[in-house]
């Protein structure tokens, strides 16, 4: 069985509950579509949990990519207290990006870990991908983190900018693929009107969000999943 899941936000706890829902087998596959880490209680737990999945493949989020920008220029060794002698000017603007979209917890518990577990994850994040393509039970799939920027149906999926796979946030309307669909996170289905059921996966006409908002369980989100071999949808 193929699932895809997405913005688990430091969410460990609705991580294992989903994954004890679907009875998650080593011969499954799980696509999770970016923005693991921020804003929830454990992205750092998180994160070891999926690298020792084998059948686990991780897709670049923006939350990652702001993450990695940050750290890219620090040496292993840096603290706490030390690490912004480190940054540039531009790092420095990451870094305030980074804080202000509740990077705040994954850097404090990033450098609780040691140097060797600090580089683990550094090797974890070179993994992330940009972006898969899937076929299931004769169905075409696209997976990114956000849609497709700029897109255009002649453009192969291979050559659009990083920022264009990150930053994309797709009105209910926005047309991709004709002959494949689109599944991607980013932007929490409870914030389109269109949505019928806020909080729950929204399926559009070329695509399909699976971010149902897990980190704003205060307001109404939840974490969602997808397996695409029936397309039956879970819920944590």
């Amino acid at each position: 069985m193929t699932y895809v899941i997405s913005d688990l936000h430091g969410c460990y706890d609705l991580w294992r509950r989903m994954l004890l829902k679907i009875d998650l087998k080593e011969s499954d596959e799980l696509y999770v579509l970016g923005d693991v880490i921020d804003r929830g209680d454990e992205p750092v737990k998180l994160l070891f949990d999926m690298m020792e999945r084998a059948n686990v493949f991780p897709l670049l989020g923006n939350h990652e990519f702001g993450f990695w920008e940050c750290i890219a220029s620090m040496p292993l060794g840096a603290t706490i207290d030390n690490f912004m002698t480190f940054l540039d000017e531009k790092g420095l603007m990451n870094l305030s990006i980074m804080i202000y979209d509740g990077g705040r917890v994954t850097l404090e518990q990033y450098f609780m870990l040691s140097t060797e577990n600090r580089a683990i994850i550094q090797d974890y994040f070179g993994e992330f991908m940009l972006y898969y393509e899937l076929t299931v039970n004769k169905k075409e799939f696209v997976l990114t983190h956000s849609g497709l920027m700029n897109f255009s149906p002649e453009k192969d999926i291979s050559v659009y900018e990083t920022e264009d796979y990150l930053f994309d946030r797709p009105d209910f309307g926005k047309k991709f693929y004709k002959d494949k669909t689109i599944i991607f996170g980013h932007s929490p289905t409870m914030i389109y009107p269109e949505n019928p059921d806020p909080g729950k996966i929204l399926k559009a006409k070329t695509y399909i969000n699976i971010d149902c908002g897990c980190v704003f369980r205060d307001r109404g989100g939840r974490l969602g999943c997808l397996r695409l071999d029936d397309m039956k949808e879970f819920y944590v």
